[in-house]
């Protein structure tokens, strides 16, 4: 008989549906204490001597099936013998007085004959999905309970994914086992960037004392937006600590997936609360209704004017990025007369070695990440007149966040 593989969510609400029914006031009848319960019945390691505990966030995430299950979790499953792991998971619900395995037994063994397939994660080949098949079929025509329920929630956490909807399913699995968990969580529901570019054109003029910068945003990502989980629409926010430094903020053109989307996009301006926020004066660049794709390809150009003497800019990313490029550059005449600078910090993947970068010169500053590039990264770069040719007056630094 064909069986589909339940996700942790649905065997964990599985459970608490079924001792709800029978009016359980003990044992699985919390999302937190079943989640801990079979964790540590597994024998997960905690840190030092301590146990190991999920707290009351994440088990209500697992439980909805908005969180994967960790690397080290799965890696830590995978190093023990599975069918001695889960007679020693049977013998614990067999003698706990307030399981009820035989309702959740036959629950889950229904709940497998019906719905859409689960998704499997890359290491489960076709030879591992079919011997648990026939060994979950063999334990409840035997009536083994205990031992279906610890044999099907122990592959559920090593083999299958506990997001339904994971527009990265087909992500190399090697790629992300040495994440945390929260860079693991953001690949697996596709808010990353398989690539990001962004490109920095800084047109100084000395006669209004003014730079202009042009950045373009070159990214392809599961999501239009990888910082939100919007597919329908494309989303990025400006915050500024004035109304005249988000005033000069100017939207130029929306492209995604090759199609021209300037004139469809709005500029929207919000105030927000002063008190509790450091930069309340939001221009948001939104885009509805977008057509539904696998990938998106965005490119997003936005100017800037700033005065001088000098320009200061920093970009940090929000999402994981698999490729991060970026290019700063001046162009004018007057180059001889400006110096450039930029620096990067951040978290790169320490397991490779793949920057590549040319240091800063009068025109140009160029970095690239060709291997993973976590949140929080990014760059910092500052244009000013060499000494010479310095103008007597205070910088004028402009700060803001981009989301």
């Amino acid at each position: 008989m064909g069986m589909r593989h339940l996700t942790f969510s649905e065997i964990l609400q599985t459970i608490l549906s079924i001792n709800k029914t029978n009016n359980k006031t003990t044992g699985w009848v919390k999302q937190e204490a079943t989640v801990n319960s079979i964790f540590q019945v597994i024998g997960v390691p905690g840190k030092a001597d301590e146990e190991f505990y999920v707290n009351t966030s994440d088990c209500s995430k697992y439980f909805n099936g908005r969180k994967n299950i960790p690397n080290k979790i799965r890696k830590f499953i995978a190093k023990q013998p599975f069918t001695e792991l889960a007679e020693i998971f049977a013998d614990k619900i067999n003698h706990h007085p307030d399981i009820p395995a035989t309702a959740i037994a036959t629950a889950l063994f229904e709940q497998a004959k019906q719905g859409e397939i689960s998704s499997l994660i890359p290491t489960c080949t076709d030879d591992i999905r079919y011997q648990q098949e026939q060994t979950l079929n063999q334990l409840f025509s035997k009536k083994l309970y205990a031992q279906y329920i610890s044999t099907t929630i122990l592959f559920s956490l090593l083999y299958v994914s506990n997001i339904d909807t994971t527009p990265s399913v087909d992500f190399p699995f090697q790629e992300i086992l040495h994440f945390n968990s929260d860079v693991e969580e953001c690949i697996q529901l596709g808010q990353y960037y398989k690539s990001y570019e962004r490109d920095v054109i800084i047109y100084p003029d000395i006669e209004t004392k003014l730079f202009k910068v042009l950045v373009t945003r070159t990214f392809e990502a599961p999501l239009p937006n990888p910082v939100h989980k919007y597919k329908d629409k494309y989303l990025v926010n400006f915050l500024y600590s004035t109304p005249t430094l988000r005033s000069n903020l100017h939207f130029v053109s929306l492209k995604i997936n090759g199609k021209d989307y300037t004139d469809a996009t709005q500029v929207i301006d919000e105030t927000l609360d002063s008190e509790n926020h450091s930069f309340p004066y939001k221009r948001s660049i939104l885009l509805e209704n977008i057509e539904p794709a696998n990938t998106y390809k965005v490119e997003l150009q936005t100017k800037y004017f700033a005065s001088f003497p000098v320009r200061f800019g920093s970009f940090r990313l929000h999402a994981p990025a698999k490729r991060f490029k970026v290019s700063v550059c001046i162009r004018t005449i007057e180059k001889r007369k400006l110096s450039l600078t930029m620096k990067t910090f951040g978290s790169y993947n320490k397991h490779v070695s793949n920057i590549h970068h040319i240091e800063p010169n009068a025109t140009l500053a160029y970095f690239e990440n060709i291997d993973w590039t976590f949140p929080s990264s990014g760059y910092a770069y500052i244009v000013k007149p060499w000494n010479e040719y310095w103008l007597d007056f205070l910088p004028d630094i402009e700060k803001s966040t981009e989301t």
